[in-house]
């Protein structure tokens, strides 16, 4: 079992006439990454001495290329120590990065050749304002929840409803909520088949490994459904709204053995106390790897009236 730390109790919730209190790690000091001033300041510089390049353009991976070798051009040995320092942390637990210090030119270069050290920059095809390679994240654009809220308030991976989905999640915070909502969660492929071993048991464990169940693949990429695994010994995918999807609109069929055991395991994705919580400051940037971290956000109490902004990109390193 990993041991955490874990924060003062923060989240009251009522189920039934209990009231249950959920606790929820801090950020692991294993993931963090400060930055030197200097390094920082050199990497802006570069960054503003390009010129200023449209969303759209930045889908050419020889301009995320020009990009990156600039700002690498400027210091060298700097933008490899810290490439270095994410990769470690993305290939090891905690599986994710935030980097702090850096700070962020408006015209999204230094974001877009950082990133694009680890490999290439991918989205949907451009259509704004929801579909953009460098995409801009709103409460008001964030998809609803047929049970409540928002879809990325429960925790999920990004491009479920891919083929293969991406490896790598890169997001910045612009903009924090005002009122403390919207704080991140993150849960790691290592503390999920802990808690699954311990509660349901490793007969419940094997089934999530060698029982597929379908996804709905997006209409841009083709349509359709793919079977899969929600787990492997190393890595997740998980989006209970994607394989919804593909039971009512494409006619995919599960056993009621198989779906009540989808049900418990999202409960337990709910309620574990592994779950890292953290609010993103602005200028925080965060890495994740998509195939064995799951993440979401708390509620937003203001909704779509938030100026919460974050900027995302999906990187595919194979």
């Amino acid at each position: 079992m990993l041991e955490w730390r874990y924060l003062p109790l923060i989240e009251t919730q009522m189920i039934g006439q209990m009231e249950r209190t959920q606790m929820f790690a801090q950020f692991p000091a294993e993931g963090k990454i400060d930055v030197p001033p200097m390094l920082a300041g050199d990497l802006l510089k570069g960054a503003e001495r390009l010129p200023f390049y449209d969303n759209k353009e930045f889908y050419s991976t020889d301009l995320q290329t020009l990009v990156r070798d600039h700002l690498r051009d400027v210091s060298p040995d700097g933008f490899d120590w810290l490439a270095d320092q994410i990769r470690a942390r993305l290939a090891n637990w905690p599986y994710c990065a935030l980097v702090r210090g850096l700070h962020f030119d408006e015209g999204n270069r230094l974001f877009v050749g950082l990133n694009r050290a680890f490999g290439e920059l991918v989205a949907r095809p451009y259509e704004k304002p929801r579909a953009q390679l460098v995409h801009y994240i709103q409460p008001a654009t964030d998809i609803p929840s047929a049970r409540g809220g928002r879809e990325t308030e429960r925790l999920h991976t990004d491009t479920a409803d891919w083929e293969t989905p991406v490896e790598l999640i890169s997001m910045v915070c612009v903009r924090a909520d005002p009122s403390g909502g919207g704080r991140s969660r993150v849960l790691d492929v290592d503390t999920i088949r802990d808690e699954v071993h311990k509660p349901l048991g490793n007969a419940t464990l094997r089934f999530l490994e060698s029982e597929a169940v379908p996804w709905q693949l997006a209409t841009y990429a083709g349509g359709g459904l793919k079977w899969r695994t929600v787990l492997t010994e190393s890595t997740v995918c998980w989006r209970r709204y994607t394989i919804d999807l593909a039971i009512s609109s494409e006619g995919a069929t599960l056993p009621g053995k198989t779906l009540a055991l989808l049900d418990a395991f999202e409960e337990l994705l709910r309620s574990t106390d592994g779950t890292v919580d953290f609010l993103m400051r602005e200028g925080e940037l965060l890495f994740s790897n998509n195939w064995r971290t799951i993440h979401c956000r708390t509620p937003i109490s203001n909704g779509n009236g938030s100026d919460r902004l974050m900027i995302r990109s999906w990187i595919r390193t194979s």
